[in-house]
């Protein structure tokens, strides 16, 4: 090999090499309380990124005891997220806010991301995942359990933070992961300070490796900065800190990338539509192309088409993190034809068994907010199977298909209501009762009781039940005489003496219960912080309907992209705890 050749493959070698290790600079915003304060966190991660050749330019605003609420509520915070230019912006709650405050907690961090990309389009929020405290939180564990010990407070804020990364689309720095890593194979670094909360000098030093990991991505072993500490404990730190975050980036990583999907449904002006678009990303933009000339930049615009005919509707969306632009685009077909197809009811009122029917045409296919179900002929009976609103239908005419608006309407409330009073598993007696709004029963009610799927046909027509032992209990009450004569009011309660697990027999002050994301576009889930509660959980929606029941066993995630926008309350049905308010987006 010649003396030019191995000079060049040596310039190569040392130019490859270099870029797998170039110096990063990374501009970040810390907001935070005493936790972030406390031996000067962010001071740390400087220091300890420009001994791996990197550059943090930062600032910080740490009150002590601030939660998110009180940040996004700071002039100061706004003031320093406004000044822009921050590639990230930290984010920590106060030690016990997730789980004493988990609305706030979840609302001032969105109100914060919201900020942030307002005015740092492109920059990401990362979450600093703090810890449970060294023997968990006495003063706290009568009302939440789960603070009594360490591992079920920490394994609690974890899950919170966790939640909020995955709802407002954030990167989180997991400094309690590398905690429990450190607690559990060196217990003999001290991470607590006395009062077995703050961070110990240790305790921050694990917190700064655990930063410089997630916000260079680069593993923290190539840190030559001990902070104070002795050499064996920092290394002991910074390797805990590559095995949990470096060697699993992707883990603690929920930004999305642009997805382009959306639905649309026909509304009551001429040739109108509302578009929805779906399946968000990370701080997106949106681009809608009519087909006709026009254009929107917002999500759910809409738009009327000023003449009958085929457009072709696109929508692109982009977003921008540290890695540049994302885009991702998807169009549709959409018909506008000489006729217009309507969905109708049989009965005057809708009905709980109703069938809904269109106009006669070549073809059908019915629709369920916007997904085709089964149902391809003019009439789609026994609707309620699938929901309670939100129905439409295409229908073909000479090769042309035009689709319905959305059919919303509630079915007509029977009257009829129930009363149960007692426990039989507490040893009282007790009386189950069918009532009706109008203060009395007409008497043409067919009314029949059931214990445990048994018909009680000595009890045919009777207006109580006197129940004085456990068993599954209900009643299915009908009334021939009216509007819709074949629609059923049920209700079912259930006893079981031997087991806690049911909602009628666990005291209301125990039953702790929350909503969360809030407010929501897609989806909340019921959360139940003592019990793995079984019960029904009815929306309502600000009038007092009632939209949709679902059952809940423990958290259970319910899907509201199909509700309109608006205030809505969830109830239990079977249990009196006061309801929870969420907002629809």
């Amino acid at each position: 090999m010649n003396h030019a050749v191995r000079i060049f493959l040596l310039l190569f070698f040392l130019v490859g090499n270099s870029n797998l290790n170039a110096q990063i600079t990374r501009s970040v915003l810390f907001l935070g309380n005493s936790y972030t304060a406390v031996n000067n966190l962010p001071q740390m991660v400087h220091d300890a990124a420009l001994s791996a050749g990197d550059t943090l330019v930062f600032d910080s605003n740490t009150p002590g005891g601030y939660t998110l609420q009180n940040h996004s509520n700071d002039i100061t915070s706004q003031n320093k997220i406004m000044t822009g230019g921050w590639e990230y912006v930290v984010l920590q709650g106060q030690s016990q806010e997730p789980i004493l405050q988990t609305s706030t907690f979840r609302n001032g961090g969105s109100n914060l991301d919201n900020l942030i990309t307002q005015y740092n389009p492109c920059s990401v929020t990362m979450l600093y995942m703090t810890w449970g405290r060294k023997n968990g939180d006495a003063t706290n564990c009568a009302n939440f359990p789960e603070m009594c010990t360490y591992e079920g407070m920490d394994s609690t804020l974890r899950n919170e933070y966790l939640g909020l990364a995955d709802y407002i689309k954030a990167e989180v720095s997991p400094v309690s992961v590398v905690w429990n890593y450190l607690r559990q194979n060196f217990p003999n670094i001290e991470l607590y300070q006395p009062d077995e909360s703050h961070p110990s000098l240790a305790g921050t030093y694990a917190a700064a490796c655990c930063f410089y990991t997630a916000l260079f991505k680069k593993d923290p072993t190539l840190i030559s900065f001990d902070g104070g500490l002795s050499s064996a404990d920092a290394i002991a730190i910074r390797t805990a800190a590559k095995t949990e975050v470096f060697d699993h980036l992707n883990l603690w990583d929920y930004k999305l990338p642009p997805e382009s999907a959306f639905n649309y449904f026909m509304s009551g002006g001429f040739n109108e539509i509302i578009f929805n678009s779906v399946n968000h990303g990370t701080a997106e933009t949106y681009f809608w192309d009519f087909g006709d000339g026009d254009s929107a930049t917002t999500p759910n615009p809409a738009h009327t088409f000023a003449a009958n005919g085929t457009y072709t509707v696109s929508l692109t969306t982009t977003n921008c993190d540290l890695n540049g632009l994302h885009t991702s685009s998807t169009d549709t077909v959409i018909q506008f034809c000489s006729h217009t197809p309507t969905v109708y009811i049989t009965h005057p009122l809708l009905c709980t068994y109703d069938t809904l029917w269109t106009q006669p045409g070549d073809s059908y296919q019915w629709l369920y907010y916007g997904t085709p179900i089964p149902e391809t002929n003019q009439y789609l009976a026994d609707y309620d199977r699938y929901g309670i609103g939100g129905f439409s239908v295409l229908t073909t005419i000479n090769s042309c298909t035009e689709q319905s608006t959305d059919y919303y309407e509630f079915p007509a409330w029977s009257g009829y209501y129930f009363d149960i009073i007692g426990d039989p598993c507490e040893g009282d007696t007790v009386a189950f009762a069918v009532l009706h709004i109008d203060g009395f029963l007409s008497g043409t009610e067919i009314i029949d009781w059931f214990k445990n799927d048994t018909l009680l046909t000595s009890m045919a027509n009777e207006d109580s039940l006197i129940i004085t032992e456990e068993g599954k209990y209900e009643c299915k009450v009908v009334n021939p005489a009216v509007d819709c004569a074949y629609d059923t009011t049920s209700y079912a309660i259930e006893y079981d003496c031997g087991s806690v697990g049911i909602g009628d027999i666990i005291s209301q002050s125990e039953i702790f219960w929350s909503v969360f994301p809030n407010p929501a576009s897609e989806k909340i889930i019921i959360d139940f912080r003592n019990h793995s509660l079984k019960d029904l959980a009815q929306i309502f929606n600000a009038t007092e309907t009632l939209i949709k029941e679902v059952r809940v066993t423990g958290t259970t995630q319910i899907n509201i992209g199909d509700l309109s926008a608006g205030l809505y309350y969830v109830r239990l049905k079977n249990n009196s705890v006061p309801p929870l308010r969420f907002v629809k987006l």
